[in-house]
């Protein structure tokens, strides 16, 4: 058995990605992993990951920004250096839902278990978004 965890997250207003990992940059998180920067921009429902040297990250978002923000899918991979994790968030048309998905170096709830410290991630992470008019969230960890 496999387990999948998410955080779903609700804005009133649509967000952009650069306004997104601008929130959460204090906090130590960025679009800059230790692979480069991840990122989808998805415009004919395949859902190919990309990938880009770090310097580039600005010029991602900005891309990233520019997508037809009512039809098209985008993504990037955040990751907080401090902590060693990090995972995919991938925003739906009109944007304002998204969901956080943790798959870089995933932070157990305790030791030795499988499921996934939500808790620790929405924490990190919902405070820094309430500033751009996040109105909710649902976090949740299944086994598949």
């Amino acid at each position: 058995m496999s387990r999948t965890a998410d955080i779903d997250f609700t804005f009133v207003r649509p967000v952009t990605l650069g306004s997104v990992v601008r929130a959460i940059e204090p906090s130590g998180w960025s679009a800059e992993e230790p692979l480069g920067v991840s990122y989808l921009i998805d415009e004919d429902d395949d859902f190919d990951w990309e990938r880009a040297e770090p310097a580039e990250a600005r010029s991602v978002l900005a891309r990233l920004d520019a997508a037809d923000s009512g039809a098209t899918h985008v993504g990037v991979s955040l990751f907080s250096r401090e902590a060693g994790t990090g995972g995919l968030m991938l925003f739906f048309p009109g944007r304002t839902m998204a969901t956080f998905t943790p798959s870089i170096n995933r932070r157990p709830l305790v030791d030795g278990s499988s499921l996934t410290d939500v808790a620790w991630y929405v924490g990190q992470l919902a405070g820094p978004l309430v500033e751009l008019g996040l109105s909710g969230y649902t976090a949740r960890d299944l086994e598949e």
